[in-house]
């Protein structure tokens, strides 16, 4: 088919080509259709090939549904979105009305520094009177809601904060699906506000996509605002308009600009709303009773949840999908991590309103980071706040365990080493200065950065922080780094943020230095993976032991280093060395201890049984079944991989279990080794009744 769509000239003539079917043609059909329908969960496109065959017509209406998804449910698993599309299948088959009126809400996101005048603009739209200095600076997130104008959408309004610690908190917030209003204060002295504009459009961009912006240069009543606002547009096509205005004075002098901001906040939040996710009747109902149920307690038993699911005729496997559709839309909450949890949180502004006023405490400011459960306590016990839907929120003793576990789910915290179950570190609020002795030999260590083009997100580091705290060698830890010892691998590393270079280094030095670096090289990716258009440089530094000429091409200030993607690309090519402006090096030798430096023969070998004996794999490989396997077998069987490469991994909890798992999901293996290291598993499995049907 190929071939003969390249012959011809145009698409009628190629459309219009008669062709010679084999004589048996309606046999391979039936024998591919069945096929298909052995993949899980596939159903749903085994059917659609199969009226294809059958000269069913395409129905439109159903196939634009298909096609333009939802972003919360483009992000589910393939399993779960073929769900979705089945349920939309059946419901135009039997001729079932489906229901899109439960979420009719779009959420609206103020973002700028903390003087901008952000919490003034929200007043404003809902037509409240403000004053000057009326309104206290944000500490941390409000959320309201506003009806959007010619439709039955409703906008929630969420209102950022301005400080650094709130930066790093945007990151559990910001969504593509959403509208943007960055607000800049036209009376900030030290910023140039078109440098203003660009960070924050940067920032909206790492995680928000494409979402649409509007610009308003708030305070133009006190000082003129002069934007680029041309070259803004050219660099980030979502940005959709600038307004200049003055909040204070939107009934009077700025009346005409604002209604113009207001008519087009109203015309984007209604197109970004058009495209909204579909519900049966049935699970419409249980939305329905869900949310009556948060109004009386933010939490529902999980056995509630699935009784409730299983009287509206809602099958298991449709009431799984459903939940982590409703948990993707910002819904309801689970923490699949906290097996102990047996409750659901139906309210998630629980969580949000809970965790800002411990990052903003006067406790944690003082003792730079650390928190006690005593603290907690004390700030949260007597505290009670009132959502946007009136409900209030409370925070008993008995809670607040869950609200510390939550806030290390999201890498916000981590246990303090010397009072794991007393105290908690939140990173980004630790002393700033570098302790004095790091007690760090760089001598042959492996060097890396990450060079970010516009900002290094400040949660990254912090993230990466608790992701590897067990490993924090001596308390050696502050906000622009993290000294690191892996006792296992006794290798060393070490990790330092320059915010103001915008660039994020990993130095490893020690026995086992490959090992330990794939391991925190993927720990870092995986964080990244999450802002998709945050662009980045992998820098890695060349070796004089990997030289061959002698001395430098060019003269370059910064030390030999080469970009890490084109020498993976000269290896691919088939290269053995590779020349750049410092001088000729062994490229072997150069990638010996990267990561995706792999042993492709044995890669390649034909799928054989795993013997008894000791299997040699990579330590990184093994780490990364772990993870993979872990909900699947207890400790004492991951424990047996490890054995097999004479490392005694102790005691694990499900987090020291995840700890040493990166590689699999990050990076994935090939297949043919996947499913030795599946046999492997499957031998030392203790109930040899097992199905492995995956």
């Amino acid at each position: 088919e190929l071939v003969l769509l390249k012959e011809k000239t145009s698409l009628s003539s190629y459309y219009f080509n008669t062709i010679e079917l084999p004589s048996d043609i309606n046999t391979l059909k039936s024998r591919f259709v069945a096929e298909l329908n052995i993949i899980s969960e596939f159903d749903y496109w085994s059917n659609w090939l199969q009226d294809r065959y059958d000269g069913k017509k395409i129905d439109f209406e159903l196939l634009e549904k298909s096609v333009f998804l939802p972003d919360e449910v483009k992000a589910q698993s393939p399993r779960e979105i073929n769900l979705y599309l089945k349920k939309l299948r059946d419901s135009f088959s039997q001729e079932t009305e489906l229901n899109e009126e439960k979420i009719k809400r779009v959420r609206t996101i103020f973002i700028g520094d903390g003087d901008a005048g952000k919490t003034s603009l929200i007043q404003a739209l809902n037509g409240q009177a403000i004053t000057e200095g009326s309104t206290d600076m944000t500490a941390g997130i409000e959320i309201s809601e506003w009806p959007v104008e010619g439709s039955d959408l409703r906008a929630l309004f969420w209102d950022f904060g301005g400080q650094v610690i709130s930066h790093a908190t945007h990151q559990f917030f910001l969504r593509s699906r959403c509208v943007y209003i960055l607000v800049l204060n036209a009376r900030s002295t030290g910023y140039n506000p078109d440098q203003q504009a660009e960070y924050w459009l940067e920032y909206i961009q790492a995680f928000g996509a494409d979402a649409p912006v509007l610009i308003v240069g708030n305070k133009c009543d006190l000082t003129s605002i002069s934007l680029n606002i041309n070259h803004l547009q050219s660099q980030y096509t979502n940005v959709k308009g600038f307004f200049s205005m003055s909040a204070i004075q939107y009934r009077t002098e700025y009346a005409e600009e604002f209604v113009l901001f207001k008519k087009h906040l109203s015309k984007h939040l209604n197109s970004v709303g058009q495209n909204q996710a579909y519900f049966t009747q049935a699970e419409s109902s249980l939305i329905d009773e869900l949310r009556e149920k948060s109004r009386e307690n933010p939490f529902l038993d999980k056995s509630v949840f699935n009784q409730l699911s299983q009287e509206k005729g809602i099958t298991e496997e449709s009431r799984d999908s459903l939940l982590d559709l409703l948990d993707k839309l910002g819904e309801i909450i689970h923490f699949p991590e906290l097996k102990w949890l047996d409750e659901f949180l139906l309210n998630p502004r629980w969580l949000t309103y809970g965790v800002y006023p411990l990052l903003y405490s006067e406790q944690l400011k003082k003792q730079h980071g650390c928190i006690s459960n005593k603290d907690v306590a004390d700030i949260l016990t007597n505290h009670s706040v009132k959502d946007n839907e009136g409900n209030v929120l409370t925070y008993p003793e008995n809670r607040q365990y869950l609200l510390l576990h939550a806030m290390q789910q999201f890498k916000l915290c981590y246990p303090d080493p010397n009072a794991p179950n007393e105290k908690w570190i939140v990173p980004d609020l630790l002393n700033s200065d570098q302790p004095k002795n790091l007690d760090f030999n760089d001598a042959n260590a492996l060097r890396f950065e990450f060079d970010f083009k516009s900002f290094l997100p400040r949660h990254v580091l912090s993230m990466f922080t608790v992701e590897h705290h067990s490993d924090i060698h001596q308390n050696l830890v502050w906000q622009h780094g993290v000294r690191l010892y892996n006792k296992n691998l006794n290798t060393h590393a070490l990790i330092l943020a320059n915010y103001q270079e915008r660039v994020l280094s990993l130095t490893v030095n020690g026995e086992q230095i490959a090992n330990y670096f794939a391991c925190l090289f993927f720990s870092v990716i995986k964080i990244l993976g999450r802002m998709p258009k945050l662009e980045y440089d992998k820098l890695l530094y060349l070796s004089e032991s990997a030289r061959i000429s002698e001395g430098r091409i060019f003269e370059d200030k910064k030390e030999a280093h080469g970009d890490y993607d084109d020498l993976l690309a000269m290896q691919q090519a088939g290269h053995r060395t590779f020349t750049c402006k410092f001088g000729t090096y062994d490229l072997v030798e150069v990638l010996k201890l990267m990561p995706s430096n792999k042993d492709e023969q044995e890669a390649d070998e034909p799928v054989k049984k795993v013997p008894q004996e000791k299997t040699k794999l990579n330590i990184t490989e093994e780490a990364a079944l772990c993870n993979q396997l872990a909900k699947y077998f207890d400790n004492t069987v991951i424990k047996i991989f490890f054995h097999k490469l004479d490392i005694n991994i102790g005691d694990l909890d499900g987090y020291e279990r995840g700890r040493l798992s990166y590689e699999l999901i990050n990076h994935s293996l090939n297949q043919k080794k996947f499913r030795r290291l599946l046999e492997l598993a499957a031998e030392n499995c203790p109930d040899k009744n097992e199905k492995w049907d995956f």
